[in-house]
């Protein structure tokens, strides 16, 4: 065992035992602030974990709230004093302040606010102001800013000066007068220029910028397509009001995967309105809450399947005169059932990703729809002739049944394409009529498809059969 592994297991003991002595702060100045955050949060109370954090520096106090857990931070910064916490405050970047003040009781907020500089004071209203969702919202205002007429010496000399007022200063975004961004510099190219050049000749012109009332999940899509630590952020015809940074983008990417994955799982209730805080509450209930609260949100979309369950098996009794006369029938419902369900699951699941990344354009959907269903009959076809081959093979052919391929064949040919089609029209009508798309698609899409499904199969076997 390493010498920091004993020392996170003895940070953790002391914290499950509530030990708040000397050691233990010391212990959790050596911790890394995401870790101090999660082990307060796991293993203390919050009047314990407060009582340590007052005993903080209060730098590595402001590291670690901004890394917690939204609902104990809350919790902690509303018991906490106001002058301590009014000097963690004056430690945190801006958009993390934003984000503190929301949970913060209104006096006390004022409070802290009010023993801020006046320009700070000024920065935090304004950045209050954006709506939630947009660049504005997660944007800080810990930028290096140099201008075009500085030299690299002094464009470095402001970088090393400004630094730990700053969250990043790898970059520098270049304005002119009036504070519109006309360019971006690195470090490492200030470093490696001529002492005396100016900023504006070493700097690229060609920036990439989001406006502040952009779409938060837009703008981290745009920061990763290009590969950057941060991006600006700019209003008014190009003037600079901040940065996202990458790790703000990764948050948002987080917060709306996990959403995703809620809704694709057919849980309803979970936030699509970029609602972070609320999906986290929602999120810690459906995992340390009651019983009943997941079961009432998860019910809703079952019932549907449940009663599309009931649907198909009213086609199963209307055909169970075929049934009786062609057993070998039974055998290939769930080769038919199956093949759909998958089918237009990959479906619900490429018209989920490709919204999410921007790859469909919900104006041009019959395109989109088209292709999709093109793809569909291709597979419907190879599986077909496959699957009837098979099904000749197995059953046709040895019960003297030929029938029962060119039935399973044709099913497979339709059944393919059909739900293709299913997996990205209905998810679109559910868009459009303002529903989450991606819980409420796929019971529809199993019962509709495991209906006509089945009939289609049943009257190709009557038919051709003769029963």
């Amino acid at each position: 065992m390493t010498k920091e592994q004993k020392l996170h297991l003895e940070l953790e003991e002391r914290l499950i035992h509530g030990v708040t002595d000397s050691r233990t702060v010391s212990l959790l100045h050596k911790a890394l602030p995401v870790a101090a955050a999660e082990k307060l949060a796991a293993h203390c109370s919050v009047n314990t974990a407060l009582e340590l954090i007052m005993k903080l520096d209060s730098h590595f106090a402001a590291d670690i709230l901004a890394h917690m857990d939204t609902e104990y931070r809350s919790e902690v910064l509303n018991l906490m004093d106001r002058d301590k916490l009014a000097r963690i405050f004056a430690n945190m970047s801006h958009d993390d302040r934003v984000d503190v003040l929301h949970f913060l009781q209104p006096d006390k907020a004022e409070h802290i606010i009010r023993a801020l500089p006046e320009a700070e004071q000024s920065d935090i209203r304004k950045l209050e102001t954006y709506p939630e969702g947009t660049a504005g919202a997660i944007m800080t205002t810990d930028f290096l800013e140099l201008r075009g007429g500085m030299t690299a010496t002094e464009a470095l000399e402001k970088a090393k000066t400004v630094a730990p007022d700053r969250e990043t200063i790898y970059i520098g975004y270049v304005t002119d007068g009036s504070g519109k961004l006309i360019g971006t510099v690195s470090l490492k190219d200030l470093f490696l220029a001529d002492p005396n050049d100016k900023v504006s000749d070493i700097m690229r012109s060609d920036v990439i910028s989001v406006d502040v009332e952009e779409k938060r999940e837009d703008v981290a899509r745009t920061l990763s397509r290009y590969d950057l630590l941060a991006i600006p952020v700019t209003e008014n015809s190009g003037r600079l009001a901040g940065i996202v940074t990458f790790d703000d983008a990764i948050d948002v990417i987080e917060q709306e995967e996990t959403a995703d994955a809620y809704s694709r799982a057919g849980i309803a209730g979970f936030s699509k309105d970029h609602d972070h805080e609320r999906d986290i509450k929602f999120s810690k209930r459906m995992i340390e809450g009651s019983y009943l609260y997941p079961i009432k949100l998860r019910m809703a979309f079952l019932m549907v399947t449940l009663a599309g369950g009931f649907l198909v098996g009213g086609v199963i009794d209307h055909f169970e005169d075929v049934l009786g006369a062609v057993l070998v029938a039974a055998i290939f419902i769930p080769v038919i059932m199956d093949m759909g369900g998958n089918v237009g699951t990959q479906s619900t699941t490429i018209f989920a990703r490709g919204l999410a990344l921007g790859h469909i354009d919900v104006s041009r959907m019959h395109r989109h729809i088209r292709r999709e269903v093109t793809i569909g009959l291709l597979m419907g076809l190879l599986l077909g002739i496959i699957g009837g081959f098979a099904a000749y093979l197995w059953q046709g052919a040895p019960n003297d049944i030929p029938q029962i391929g060119i039935a399973v064949g044709l099913s497979l040919a339709v059944v393919v394409p059909f739900a293709t089609f299913l997996g990205f029209f209905l998810p679109w009508v559910l868009l459009k009529m303002g529903w989450d798309h991606a819980p409420g698609a796929d019971p529809f899409i199993t019962t509709i498809k495991d209906f006509t499904g089945l009939a289609l199969y049943f009257v190709l076997v009557g038919t051709l059969v003769g029963v």
